[in-house]
């Protein structure tokens, strides 16, 4: 990966990022980390990727980077888009693992986002790359709020995540 910013200087300048196909990783401060990870059962966070006191939980590809971090970062919380499944699957994933019904959790997830993160990206020629590095990444490393392909995490934490993100569908 190459370029990191915080979500707050992103939100703030969403331009900085080309509309191209990459791959990113978010990045959650010690104090984010742990806050989501006590939800789920026998996380190791010694096995997950840190420097600088930021850990990698979730690894994603884009088609167009720009609207991927737009949509997460920017997206509302509209009853629409919680039941018909359309809302960011990091959004629904950061609703649940705070207690928070996602349809009134928009706040509340930005606030989390603008305090706790950090987006890193890198862009690559084609989605067709991306989506290869990110099997290699997701074979490789761990990232416990991955569900889909996510071969280092235990089925439990898994499990969990969904029935989480099940009952705070609302």
């Amino acid at each position: 990966m190459n370029i990191t910013k915080s979500i707050k200087d992103l939100r703030n300048n969403l331009s900085c990022v080309e509309k191209q196909p990459g791959c990113y990783i978010w990045w959650f401060d010690k104090e984010g980390t742990d806050v989501l990870l006590k939800q789920l059962p026998d996380v190791d966070k010694s096995k997950i990727q840190n420097k600088e006191d930021y850990y990698a939980l979730y690894f994603g590809i884009a088609n167009n980077c720009r609207e991927r971090i737009n949509w997460h970062i920017n997206q509302k919380h509209s009853y629409s888009a919680v039941k018909s499944g359309y809302l960011s699957t990091l959004r629904k994933t950061l609703s649940a693992l705070l207690g928070k019904d996602m349809t009134k959790s928009e706040k509340q997830v930005n606030d989390f986002m603008d305090a706790h993160c950090r987006w890193e990206w890198k862009y690559t020629p084609s989605k067709k790359e991306a989506e290869a590095m990110g099997i290699k990444e997701l074979e490789k490393n761990t990232y416990p709020l991955n569900i889909q392909k996510n071969k280092n995490v235990d089925k439990a934490v898994i499990l969990k995540l969904k029935e989480l993100r099940k009952r705070y569908r609302k």
